[in-house]
């Protein structure tokens, strides 16, 4: 059944993509990637009510549904009820989105949207929501095949590192690891991502590893990556798909000659290296970039 889901899906996708979308998002884009999140809004708001085919429709809808993700993380933290209806209405702009043109992108941000929505309500209390995520994450990298979405591979991690393990949920703080390893590897050339730097640093933080216990899992991972007959189940291994022979791009040796804490606090360093780099940062890169800084001082 679930093949067959997924093959109508597929056919679904093919069959709508033929209807391109036409309308100019590139302004919107633009604002975003500055940081002026409700003058995108506006406009995209106002391409909204223009459009009339469904391909336009879903473009527009889910950068709407991003939007939210970061109009509510501007908020302060204790502003609980404001995070929750800009997170409540971005998941509702990602669902009409799917509906009117299913994306990767409509179902990626309708999970963004219901990751910050649980992050806010608490893990405990957000558990009900994580196996629809969990379940649109898995038509991404699974069933539409989309592997190189940096974003995707983060609310993965993000997902398995913060719900609990065992009888509670299905939480796995080894495969967070690696899904946040490709998450690194696929950000896009020309952006820079540093809460992804930092939530690897925690991660590997967390685990502590030393060096010879990495190299010995991340043979057995090798054994995994090349067995795997899903991309959710292959990339849950990516961090040992060469036995952890391999050199991350911010590193002069390979993940088998060190320990967790040794890498987190190269991952941070090169990411405050990367931000001297690209000064003046807007300001939600720097805000993060703070937080970077106060950890490599606690760390070291």
């Amino acid at each position: 059944m679930k093949k067959i889901l997924g093959l109508t899906l597929v056919l679904t996708l093919l069959l709508t993509g033929t209807l391109a979308a036409t309308v100019d998002t590139s302004q919107a884009d633009a604002l975003y990637e500055i940081d002026s999140f409700s003058q995108a809004e506006a406009l995209l708001e106002a391409q909204l009510t223009q459009v009339n085919n469904n391909a336009d429709r879903a473009q527009i809808l889910w950068r709407l549904a991003r939007l939210q993700v970061s109009l509510g993380d501007e908020l302060d933290e204790n502003d609980k009820e404001g995070r929750f209806a800009f997170y409540e209405k971005g998941e509702q702009y990602a669902l009409q989105s799917i509906e009117a043109n299913a994306s990767y992108e409509g179902y990626l941000w309708k999970c963004s949207n219901i990751g910050r929505w649980g992050q806010t309500k608490g893990p405990l209390n957000a558990l009900g929501k994580a196996k629809g995520m969990l379940e649109d994450l898995t038509t991404i990298v699974n069933t539409l095949g989309v592997v190189d979405s940096s974003e995707t591979w983060y609310v993965l991690s993000s997902l398995y590192d913060e719900l609990p393990g065992g009888f509670l949920s299905f939480g796995n703080k080894e495969w967070a690891v690696s899904y946040m390893r490709i998450a690194m590897d696929t950000i896009p050339s020309h952006l820079y991502y540093p809460a992804h730097y930092q939530k690897l640093a925690e991660e590997l933080y967390a685990r502590n590893w030393s060096a010879s216990k990495r190299s010995k899992e991340m043979r057995s991972m090798e054994k995994d990556w090349n067995k795997a007959s899903s991309n959710l189940e292959k990339y849950r291994y990516y961090e040992g798909k060469d036995g952890g022979k391999s050199k991350p791009f911010y590193s002069s040796v390979t993940l088998d000659s060190m320990s967790d804490r040794q890498e987190a606090v190269m991952v941070l360093s090169y990411a405050l290296a990367k931000a001297t780099m690209l000064e003046p940062l807007k300001e939600s890169d720097a805000v993060v970039v703070e937080e970077i800084k106060q950890l490599v001082d606690d760390w070291t």
